[in-house]
């Protein structure tokens, strides 16, 4: 703990209970307790901020909790009920019992937070006390509170019942019943889960949205275009790549630049007579849809609803489900479960729909056993390997080696005479070195400044610098940097190539061009919050 954290931690320590307890950062001793639990009672809003700081406590705070409970009134045992009904509490046994002798309690209001906290437990007994409150406390909001809680703890025998209260005329419980009864549905069939099977080959190609890191698309093209499977590739925008699939899915893990794919379905139209969930199900029900899905489908046709302006927007996503499952029940909607996601752009009236697997094995980056803080993500890793080309010569150096993905995915682009790499880290270099023996190749790594050290015969410096808003603040780290370009121009044979991320574009340019490197090509890339430009240099031939 930092000196900083401490004294704000003390600091709330002083601070009056009902004070501490709305701050998010405070977390009670277990002899504060019953002082919390006299609090709950003080009013609702209260309460809210004590039941939060009672979970932070953990299971020890349950048997105190129970004891109070047994003689707690109005509207306190309400509030204790619905504080061990928090998930942090619910698996308990204590609890568990406590919340199902709530269910028959003297005070409604004791009841149904009972029934909505027994929906955070599981188990045959759960589901049997919930049916018979179901028949003992007809009110309309206790039984609107059971069904949301069966469809997360029940199985079929909860289904008749949910099926029939989903015709209800009382509209409320009709909504939360049908969607219960969705999730009673989906959770009988998980048994038999599915798979999406990588080898198959569409029947006829079909359109493919290839996607990359907002930058790479031009490289993610140069890849796709080398696949035998893929045809028309083109970049359409900012990470995405457009092209024809005639093989199997599984054929674009050639292209290692890849973050995902997604197959495009025909836009739909929200008219004057119909409403966003029609159009979204008519997409995933269309010919478009079925084709991609029955050629990868093997078992159930799981998936989920995504939107892409991110977000959950609960409410539509369930009208979606209900609306898709009305066209077509063979298509279940399951978030846990999914095989596919259903990903949803609106541009006005249009909706644009998109199917993308989810439930597939990446066979490329099988290597990464470790990990090194601010290390390569392999993607990053592969592009600059693919800006580098191979040459069977190359005697290939990376100075900031890290995790060793830059060694790795150069390695796997083709033959290389050597691999070398270097890093003041000497755990950086164990990892370095997993991760290569992972791949079936070995380096030479040794402990040295990238500013110092010189590897002989050189011709491929690539590396992934220090780089980030963390790093960027480092005292002297674009100086440094400058200095490696330098060094690195040094050590490079004629004809040997610098290839690497540069944080400030500008300074490399000069610190590259005043060591008499030419510059091949560079591309702005999205490093994950921040831009930065992966650059090729060249060392002319003298």
């Amino acid at each position: 703990m930092t000196r900083h954290v401490a004294q704000a931690a003390l600091a709330l320590a002083r601070l009056p209970l009902e004070q501490a307890v709305r701050d998010p950062g405070f977390t009670p001793r277990a002899r504060d307790l019953g002082a919390l639990v006299d609090l709950l009672a003080v009013d609702e809003t209260v309460a809210k901020h004590v039941e939060r700081a009672i979970a932070r406590i953990g299971p020890g705070a349950v048997e105190p909790l129970v004891a109070r409970l047994e003689s707690a009134q109005p509207p306190l045992r309400a509030r204790l009920v619905r504080c061990l009904g928090r998930p942090v509490f619910a698996a308990e046994p204590a609890a568990r019992a406590a919340l199902l002798g709530a269910l028959r309690d003297a005070d409604p209001k004791t009841r149904r937070n009972a029934a909505m906290a027994l929906g955070h437990a599981s188990g045959d007994e759960v589901e049997a006390a919930l049916l018979a409150a179901w028949s003992a406390d007809t009110r309309p909001e206790m039984r609107r509170t059971i069904a949301a809680s069966l469809g997360k703890v029940g199985s079929a025998r909860s289904a008749a019942l949910l099926r029939e209260a989903a015709a209800s005329d009382e509209s409320e419980l009709a909504r939360i019943a049908t969607r219960a009864s969705m999730m009673v549905d989906r959770t009988a069939t998980r048994a038999e889960r599915g798979r999406l099977e990588p080898t198959l080959a569409p029947p006829a190609p079909v359109d493919v949205v290839v996607l990359a890191r907002a930058g790479l698309e031009g490289l993610l093209a140069e890849e796709l275009a080398g696949i035998a499977a893929v045809s028309d590739v083109r970049a359409v925008g900012s990470g995405r790549v457009r092209a024809r699939l005639a093989g199997p899915l599984g054929a674009l893990f050639a292209a290692r630049t890849m973050l995902g794919v997604r197959f495009p379905l025909p836009a739909e139209w929200v008219s004057d007579t119909s409403s966003l969930e029609e159009a979204v199900a008519r997409a995933i029900t269309s010919d478009a849809a079925r084709a991609v899905l029955s050629t990868w489908t093997v078992g159930p046709m799981r998936y989920r609803i995504a939107w892409a302006a991110g977000g959950h927007r609960r409410a539509v996503t369930w009208n979606v489900a209900r609306a898709v499952g009305a066209r077509a029940p063979e298509l279940v909607n399951d978030p846990t479960a999914s095989l596919w996601e259903l990903v949803i752009e609106t541009r006005g009236r249009s909706v644009e729909a998109s199917l993308a697997p989810r439930a597939l094995d990446d066979p490329r980056f099988t290597w990464r056993r470790g990990d090194v803080p601010a290390a390569s993500h392999p993607t990053i890793a592969a592009a600059l390997a693919h800006l580098a080309g191979g040459r069977a010569d190359d005697v290939v150096w990376d100075p900031f080696v890290g995790s060793g993905a830059e060694l790795v995915e150069r390695a796997l682009l083709g033959p290389v005479r050597e691999l070398r790499g270097t890093d003041v880290d000497a755990r950086a270099l164990d990892v370095a070195r997993e991760n290569l023996a992972a791949a079936g190749f070995t380096a030479t790594l040794e402990r040295a400044d990238a500013l110092t050290a010189e590897p002989r015969g050189v011709t491929l410096v690539i590396t992934n610098p220090p780089m980030g808003r963390r790093a960027s603040r480092a005292p002297g780290l674009a100086d440094t940097l400058d200095q490696f370009v330098a060094h690195a121009a040094s050590v490079l044979v004629a004809g040997g190539r610098l290839v690497w991320v540069a944080p400030w574009p500008a300074r490399a340019r000069a610190a590259a061009g005043k060591a008499g490197l030419v510059l091949d090509r560079a591309l702005v890339v999205d490093m994950g919050g921040f831009d930065a430009e992966m650059q090729r240099w060249t060392k002319p031939s003298r």
